[in-house]
């Protein structure tokens, strides 16, 4: 035998052992698992339904190192080579989990059309990122579930042609309360039909109703100035005629809009006259009268004081001065034409006020 030939057959005698290694390296383990066994929950599943794949095993790998007796794990789903699979099913989650030496993969997932869905195997190591962690390992651990069968709602309820609409379900006593809803409504349109239709009239009270309480306000402020008035015993003739003028004028001012802070003693006949368009109510032809007699009572007392007039006889009828009498009836006069002014006793088409 020559040299060449014996150096030939040394080469393949080393190379056996290394080749022997080599393959027990890239062995599928998967080879070592015992008593797999697949359940789909529930077990009938039709299109549109969420369901349960159990993918369950022995090993005597351990996948969970270095851990208790029970684990769990969330597995991303995008590591499972399913793409092709999109159209037939979704998958919403999955989890691996151990029990001892038991393993079991649990993929939830919603088909989309009937029929067998095939999976396509996977590598476990593959799929929980173990290979990841420590790449002088070239192992695999294969899975491969088995084709599952998905029904039709057709083949659930054995009806192949559209069937027409049911009836609505109406609850007991949902009549009554219809109606009752119904009715009431068409009573709240009725009343809102007929508050436009009188919105005019609705109007008009409104702006007659903030008028009386402005009028109120007015002929309330006036009585409590007289009154007050009255009371201070301190102040003189003069300066009591002309506070009592300027409080009545500025109450009528406000009360009939019209300018009786500029009318004189005996133009406030004339003022009432083009007030109440020409004639005066008998229902206040009195009250008119006082006021004017007042006005020209505190015009006198307030301008004649020591003039010529102030000196003639009798005293009592011409001095420019008030009696102990007169600054009570005087101002009584102004609270009763105040009080009718404001009661029914004058209505406000006499007055021609609105």
């Amino acid at each position: 035998m020559s040299d060449k030939l014996k150096k030939i057959i040394a080469a393949l005698l080393l190379a056996l052992p290394a080749a022997a290694i080599a393959q027990g390296l890239h062995e599928n383990v998967s080879e070592n698992a015992s008593e797999v066994s697949q359940s789909l929950i529930p077990l009938e599943v039709f299109v549109g339904d969420q369901a349960e794949l159990r993918y369950a095993f022995r090993s005597a790998v351990d996948f969970f190192p270095n851990a208790d007796l029970v684990m769990e794990k969330e597995i991303d789903i995008s590591k499972f080579p399913f793409k092709n699979l999109n159209a037939s099913l979704t998958i919403k989650s999955a989890y691996f989990s151990r029990n001892d030496m038991e393993y079991v993969i649990s993929v939830q997932i919603v088909p989309w059309r009937p029929g067998a869905i095939e999976f396509p195997p996977f590598d476990l190591f593959s799929v929980l990122g173990l290979n990841e962690k420590d790449k002088n390992k070239n192992i695999s651990y294969s899975i491969l579930f088995d084709p599952i069968e998905i029904k039709s709602i057709v083949e659930k309820t054995n009806l192949r042609e559209m069937q027409p609409p049911a009836p609505p379900f109406i609850i007991p006593g949902t009549t009554y309360v219809l109606f009752a809803i119904s009715l009431a409504a068409l009573v709240a349109f009725a009343l809102i039909l007929r508050a436009l239709i009188k919105f005019g009239d609705i109007q008009r009270w409104l702006n007659h109703l903030s008028m009386r309480r402005a009028y109120r306000r007015n002929s309330t402020i006036a009585i409590k100035k007289i009154k007050r008035l009255c009371k201070n015993k301190k102040i003189n003739d003069i300066d009591f005629c002309a506070g009592l003028q300027n409080i009545t004028r500025s109450y009528l001012a406000f009360r009939f809009d019209y300018p009786f802070e500029s009318a004189s003693a005996r133009g406030v006949r004339d003022a009432f006259f083009k007030i109440c368009l020409g004639e005066i109510p008998s229902s206040i032809a009195y009250s008119v009268e006082d006021l004017t007699s007042m006005f020209i009572r505190t015009d006198y007392i307030r301008y004649a004081h020591d003039s010529i007039d102030s000196q003639l006889y009798p005293p009592a009828e011409h001095q420019a001065k008030l009696a102990s009498y007169e600054r009570k009836s005087l101002s009584d006069m102004v609270l009763k034409a105040i009080a009718l002014f404001e009661s029914d006793g004058a209505s406000e088409e006499e007055l021609d006020v609105l």
